[in-house]
């Protein structure tokens, strides 16, 4: 079984390497951890879409897919997330293993040299900006992104409870900012941001599937760069009753989307995991049993724990009739569990589906990164066998103990008024 080996190459940088012959491709990423500022949300968005679209070596989109061709069909990608209080900005680039090259071309260090050439060399204009068109067509993509998570309610609840649960803290921001900001964004100052975010993040590199990566190539290539961040979960502070906002739009499907918060360490998030799957993860769950099916209250109820921070979410898609209703009954169903109703059987139910769900982890490179970059952040890492071991170790008391921690922090409801066609 293949675990996680880290290195530290410097204060900010870490290498994290995770070599399996079982796949035939391999994946190297650079991830840019920045404290997520509104000042800075939205500039930091869109650099690794825009960075990612040529480099010196590779000056247009034919250049560089026709290298990426050349590569058997190699692939770069990009991606914004946040975690906590931090944005994270990534870029990786994706192909076969070396072994089946046909010329015997040593694939990771072609794959790196791309990656390298993105991050360092990026396509820049004769006044050393990033070219105006390619700027304003990522800008115009990030304000479509945007456009389209307002779209999806379901997405939009979320984050409207997330901004009122984190109201005047950083965690609250959307992880690419506003729509206003990204509006305003200028070449000169994306351009510069690009360097400042190279030399002031904490870095988080990831070789992973059929490589072995020169640790010391690594540590030449990246000395001087980043920045020591701490990161971890967010401090928790005690809420005080629950702040409740509800907006109205012309929707059939009213979202009702509440927060919770509790104290717990890194070393008990699989507990509070195993806890939001016995209350809503599963088709097994008491939200989904009763509330769902029984009362037939919702057309969806699921619970899921924050990235980066102590919150525990439970979303829902309810008929506007039934809102104060679905929320009663979530309340009723959280605290019936609190008080111990939580039988064997349910309890088995919630572990096989996150056993089988930490099992599949091991399946995709991505998933791999996805895990470990997580844990790296809230600072405990387990490997895939240690994570299982321990969900498998919990007992209903210890889950019915988490349970008892949580504290309703934010409730937001997305009315669904008259709709207008």
């Amino acid at each position: 079984m293949s675990v996680l080996e880290s290195q530290r190459l410097s204060d900010a940088v870490t290498l994290h390497t995770f070599t399996d012959p079982r796949f035939k491709t391999m994946k190297v990423s650079v991830n840019l951890f920045l404290p997520l500022e509104q000042a800075t949300a939205a500039r930091n968005a869109i650099l690794p879409s825009l960075a990612s679209r040529a480099t010196r070596a590779y000056p247009d989109y034919t250049a560089l897919n026709g290298r990426l061709a050349q590569l058997y069909g190699a692939s770069l990608s990009n991606s914004v997330r946040k975690m906590g209080d931090f944005q994270v900005l990534s870029l990786s680039a994706n192909g076969i293993s070396s072994r089946y090259a046909f010329g015997g071309e040593d694939m990771f260090a072609q794959l790196t040299g791309l990656l390298f050439d993105v991050l360092f060399d990026p396509l820049k204009d004769q006044e050393g900006l990033f070219p105006e068109d390619g700027f304003r067509q990522e800008q115009r993509q990030l304000l479509e992104m945007l456009d389209s998570e307002y779209n999806d309610k379901m997405v939009y609840a979320h984050q409207r409870c997330e901004e009122l649960l984190f109201q005047g803290q950083n965690a609250g921001l959307g992880r690419c900012g506003s729509r206003a900001d990204v509006e305003a964004l200028e070449r000169r100052a994306v351009t510069a941001g690009w360097e400042e975010l190279l030399q002031n993040a904490k870095i988080e590199i990831f070789a992973l599937g059929d490589c072995v990566p020169d640790v010391e190539a690594f540590r030449a290539r990246f000395a001087g760069l980043g920045k020591a961040q701490p990161t971890g979960l967010l401090a928790y502070q005690t809420p005080g009753e629950a702040r409740r906002l509800t907006e109205e739009q012309p929707l059939s499907q009213s979202k009702l989307s509440m927060a919770y918060l509790a104290d717990y360490t890194p070393e008990e998030r699989p507990l509070f995991r195993l806890m939001a799957a016995a209350l809503g993860g599963v088709p097994s769950s008491k939200l989904f049993q009763n509330v769902r099916e029984k009362m037939s209250l919702c057309y969806y109820c699921s619970t899921g724990m924050g990235a980066g921070n102590r919150a525990m979410f439970i979303e829902s898609g309810v008929e506007t009739a039934n809102l104060e209703r679905a929320e009663e009954a979530i309340c009723q169903q959280l605290a019936a569990l609190q008080q111990g109703e939580l039988t064997e059987e349910e309890l088995l139910s919630a572990k096989l589906a996150l056993v089988n769900s930490q099992r599949s982890v091991t399946d995709s490179l991505a998933a791999v990164e996805g895990s470990y970059l997580g844990q790296a952040f809230n600072g405990c890492v387990l490997s895939q066998e240690e994570a299982v071991q321990q969900i498998l170790s919990y007992t209903r008391e210890q889950v019915v103990e988490a349970a008892g921690r949580l504290r309703l922090a934010a409730v937001y409801t997305l009315k669904g008024g008259a709709q207008h066609g």
